[in-house]
């Protein structure tokens, strides 16, 4: 699969896109609820409110019909990837991070419109599996660098986005 997960490409990541700054205040420094916007005669697509996933589809483009099926193919490689290691880490951690795989999947299979993926299930089940099987890290790097992963995962919220930049984003 190439050198590391974090590897440099010639094409950003999806998360790496994403704008950094909110009028004049970094992002990554507001805390609560806060909404400034400042929208110009010629604005189109603007959503102001809490919970807005604009940003995301801004970067990525609506989700497809094709999501759903892009996730299970990428699912595969994670899976594939695993059965790789299953001698080095043994039976159970094997039988625990294909069970931590099927609940990322039930999350991430949520590309329907009126389907919310839950943050806090990608983020900790995706933790658990990068801190506890690195050898599949590359794997779940090239699962979430997708567009229709990046898709789902804006679905989930600030949340979710923020966990993608920090655990595969350039540090």
């Amino acid at each position: 699969m190439g050198e590391g997960y974090m590897s440099e490409q010639s094409e950003p990541k999806w998360w790496e896109q994403l704008p950094d700054t909110l009028g004049d205040f970094k992002s990554r420094d507001i805390g609560g609820d806060v909404i400034i916007a400042t929208v110009g005669s010629g604005a189109q697509n603007v959503a102001i409110g809490k919970d807005i996933r604009q940003t995301v589809y801004e970067v990525l483009g609506q989700p497809t019909p094709a999501d759903k099926e892009i996730i299970q193919q990428g699912l595969a490689e994670v899976r594939e990837a695993l059965q790789q290691v299953q001698l080095e880490i043994g039976t159970s951690a094997e039988t625990l991070a294909q069970g931590m795989l099927n609940q990322m999947e039930n999350e991430l299979a949520k590309t329907g419109e009126d389907e919310t993926p839950n943050a806090t299930v990608i983020t900790s089940v995706g933790d658990l599996l990068l801190d506890g099987v690195p050898q599949i890290a590359e794997a779940l790097a090239s699962l979430f660098a997708t567009p229709a992963v990046g898709r789902v995962v804006g679905k989930a919220g600030e949340a979710a986005v923020s966990w993608v930049k920090k655990r595969f984003g350039k540090n």
